[in-house]
């Protein structure tokens, strides 16, 4: 039977329980959830009319490997606008890639990082919106660590270091930046709605709700410990039984694009979360970013970026202090979840802007402590003017954004191309670069 449909039927048969629950109805929560995701969805505005002060971006990368165990890394990116008004950047890098986890990690935070490098270029042209293919405020999140690279085991700095400049740049002109993600698998909205009915259950049950608050802070880092310290207060009558099954939920991989395609809501959007950066995880520490807590950051930079400390010595203190400047400098982001047509995915939309900037700090830290949900005025105008925008570039599910679909389609190297770049290289270099055995016996499409 070359189809293996016998096996596959086996395999449907002693797994059907858990193909059921990734597959399947998300949890007996449902309904709850069904209710929690109406309360916060709001109806699409109209789409722009006129779009022209934009820019999308986007990058992709060649990697051709060479004998002896070296490779050639080409990463390219580029900022179009519509009637291909274009900026373009192009990094070629070669090194010996012994640890191939963060090679991989390399690979994409090169990515990442040429596009916001070509993006704060295309500031220079005035635009009113920079549109990234993937989440902003996840890009301010990355886990800080020295990359097993010879050469390149800080690039972290590099990467911190213009990420910054663009968004701080993109502020002060008043650009507004969009990140779209079409396959999030975001757990925020789904931990946000959890947190608000977590509250309401504690504050109705006459349970202390600074210690209900605290756990579920504690959540994300120590999972274990949390779970078991609310299972302990359950079982001893402290707490109602509902709120461990909330805290149980917030744990699980459902992401929000799940619970809400489960909501069957429809075309609408989400009301924001607005997300601030308070730390960030470097190596196995946390680095607090609040100048009244940030003891010992400087001690935990050095202890993650051991031969970079080595290499810099004593630059790299200046390094350090530098870097935990501009990672305070990100600024708040809006987050929102959007259906732009029947029968779509959830795209998340993150949002940055000049009109949040001003007040967003203030009303982040306010809200840390009940809900990040923002329905404000200026929250809702800002997001509902992206939306805007979004809707006047959307073209159906395959279509969700022409101007990211096109700027892709441009700057993705294809295999002939990585074959003229390797020829190219070749040339200049005035030398004969071979393919790894491997290379030279597989074709790539």
């Amino acid at each position: 039977m070359p189809e293996f449909l016998d096996l596959l039927a086996e395999e449907i048969s002693l797994k059907k329980s858990y193909l059921e629950e990734i597959a399947g109805k998300i949890s007996e929560l449902s309904e709850n959830y069904k209710r929690m995701v109406i309360e916060k969805w709001r109806p699409l505005p109209l789409p722009l009319e006129v779009i022209d002060k934009i820019f999308a971006v986007d990058s992709s990368t060649g990697i051709v490997e060479v004998r002896g165990g070296g490779v050639v890394l080409v990463a390219r990116s580029m900022a179009l606008a519509p009637f291909s008004k274009s900026f373009r950047k192009l990094i070629v890098d070669a090194l010996y890639p012994r640890n191939t986890r963060d090679f991989e990690e390399y690979v994409r935070l090169m990515r990442e990082h040429i596009e916001h490098a070509v993006a704060l270029e295309s500031l220079e042209d005035e635009p009113e919106f920079i549109l990234i293919d993937g989440s902003l405020y996840g890009r301010m999140i990355h886990v800080l660590m020295e990359l097993d690279l010879e050469g390149r085991e800080d690039f972290m700095f590099e990467y911190v270091r213009t990420y910054s400049d663009f968004l701080t740049q993109a502020v002060k002109r008043g650009v507004t930046v969009l990140g779209v993600s079409k396959d999030s698998r975001s757990t925020l909205f789904k931990e946000e709605l959890l947190k608000k009915k977590v509250l309401e259950v504690a504050s109705e049950s006459g349970v202390e709700v600074e210690e209900v608050l605290r756990l579920w802070t504690a959540l994300r880092r120590r999972p274990r410990e949390v779970l078991e310290k609310v299972r302990e207060k359950v079982r001893s009558g402290e707490f109602p039984a509902v709120i461990l099954d909330y805290f149980e939920q917030a744990r699980s991989h459902v992401p929000d694009s799940r619970i809400i395609l489960e909501a069957g809501v429809g075309q609408g959007y989400s009301t924001p979360l607005i997300l601030s950066l308070s730390k960030v995880i470097a190596g196995q520490f946390d680095l607090v970013l609040d100048e009244r807590a940030s003891d010992g950051n400087i001690e935990k930079l050095a202890s993650v970026f051991e031969k970079s400390a080595d290499k810099h010595r004593g630059e790299f203190v200046k390094m350090a202090h530098e870097l935990i400047a501009q990672l305070r400098s990100y600024p708040p982001v809006l987050m929102s979840y959007t259906i732009m047509g029947p029968g779509d995915d959830p795209l998340r939309v993150d949002i940055i802007s000049k009109e949040i900037s001003d007040v967003g700090f203030l009303k982040s830290g306010a809200l840390q402590s009940s809900t990040r949900f923002t329905d404000d005025d200026t929250s809702i105008a800002t997001v509902e003017r992206s939306l805007s925008l979004l809707r006047g570039l959307y073209a159906g599910e395959k279509g969700y954004n022409v101007l990211l679909l096109e700027v892709d389609r441009r700057v993705k190297i294809s295999a002939a191309t990585l074959e003229t770049y390797r020829r190219v290289i070749m040339r200049e270099l005035d030398t004969l670069i071979l393919h790894s055995r491997g290379e030279r016996r597989v074709h790539y499409p």
